[in-house]
């Protein structure tokens, strides 16, 4: 099977800040193949941080998608298991190679993929919206533009007394449930030091408060804790589940990140065995991956499928996010439709 692959700088509406970093543009990589007729499309959005680059992402999807014979689409988990067990995919171009092959499945048997996995979709799917770092003005001017939406999920980690700040202010401003990422921004003592204010102040949980790899400091800060505590950068592959079962209350698992909707299935199914709880998070991604994502949501506790929110040239229709709630489409496949007029012939 041949994949066609195609860059795309999807642009933000907002400089998105992190603690390690900020950005105005992200690169990300379509996918297509071709079976029987039928077009099943994927995303990819490499991330640097996790050693991945585009050249990299699209020879492997390429490549990787020659090793398909058509018909084998439905032997999904064997594809995914002989790609991964090679060593030489990261993880977001094995989600790209995942969601296209779920596409191409449900189109074969016009059926949503949601429908493959036996579970109805809740009526309520919400969604954080995210906040990124900026000056503390600023980033009451973002939470005041995202009135319509309930759950707010900012982001915090490069300024501990900024941090403070700015969840005193956003919670003067609003009720909302608020949940807070530091992405490894903090030090052992600076956690402690939010956490306590931050659980006074009505936050939900704190998600990666210290930096990945920091597992023995994580379990203390966690036994600790008077919220819960989430893992995101420590958190890959269901192979990363077991040791994390005594360190965190949860994990925050990415299709981008654990090589598609077939790992992640298997995350969740371990995750629940060892009584961890359960989010669904994604990168600045089109409404293509954030639709993929789409697909198991129900499965999930928390839901942080906003990446398409972020971004002001999706060039996908897809999901539809209604004063936070997500709506699937009810179209075969993925039920993602391409915005003609944001692509050239050569996707």
């Amino acid at each position: 099977m041949k994949a066609k692959t195609k860059k795309y700088e999807l642009t933000l509406e907002h400089p998105f800040g992190l603690a390690r970093s900020v950005s105005t543009t992200r690169t990300v990589v379509f996918s297509r193949l071709e079976c029987n007729g039928l077009t099943g499309l994927g995303e990819a959005a490499p991330s640097r941080y996790y050693g991945e680059t585009l050249e990299g992402v699209i020879e492997s999807i390429e490549r990787d998608a020659a090793e398909i014979r058509e018909g084998d689409i439905f032997f999904v988990k064997d594809i995914m298991r002989r790609t991964i067990e090679k060593g030489l995919t990261t993880g977001s171009a094995c989600a790209a190679l995942d969601m296209a092959i779920y596409d191409l499945i449900g189109k074969t048997l016009n059926i949503p993929v949601y429908k493959l996995f036996g579970a109805k979709p809740r009526e309520e799917l919400l969604t954080s919206y995210t906040i990124g770092i900026d000056t503390v003005d600023i980033m009451l001017e973002k939470v005041e533009e995202a009135g319509e939406f309930p759950i707010l999920k900012i982001k915090m980690g490069r300024d501990v007394n900024q941090d403070i700040e700015v969840i005193k202010e956003i919670r003067k401003m609003t009720d909302k449930i608020i949940r807070v990422d530091a992405n490894g921004g903090w030090s052992f003592e600076e956690a402690k030091k939010c956490i306590s204010i931050l659980a006074e102040l009505g936050v939900e949980y704190v998600e990666q408060p210290l930096d990945r790899g920091e597992l023995k400091k994580n379990a203390e800060l966690k036994h600790w804790s008077p919220l819960p505590i989430f893992l995101d950068e420590d958190v890959h592959t269901s192979k990363d589940i077991p040791q994390l079962a005594e360190v965190c209350d949860g994990v925050n698992i990415k299709l981008m990140k654990c090589g598609g909707i077939t790992e992640a299935l298997r995350m969740v199914e371990l995750s629940r065995a060892l009584g961890l709880q359960l989010m669904l998070g994604c990168m600045v991604e089109s409404s293509l991956a954030i639709t993929a994502g789409a697909q198991i949501a129900t499965f999930f506790d928390y839901l942080d499928l906003d990446g398409n929110l972020l971004i002001t040239n999706d060039p996908f229709d897809g999901v539809q996010t209604i004063r936070g709630n997500l709506k699937l489409p009810d179209r075969p496949g993925l039920g993602v439709v391409p915005k003609e007029e944001l692509f050239d012939d050569a996707f």
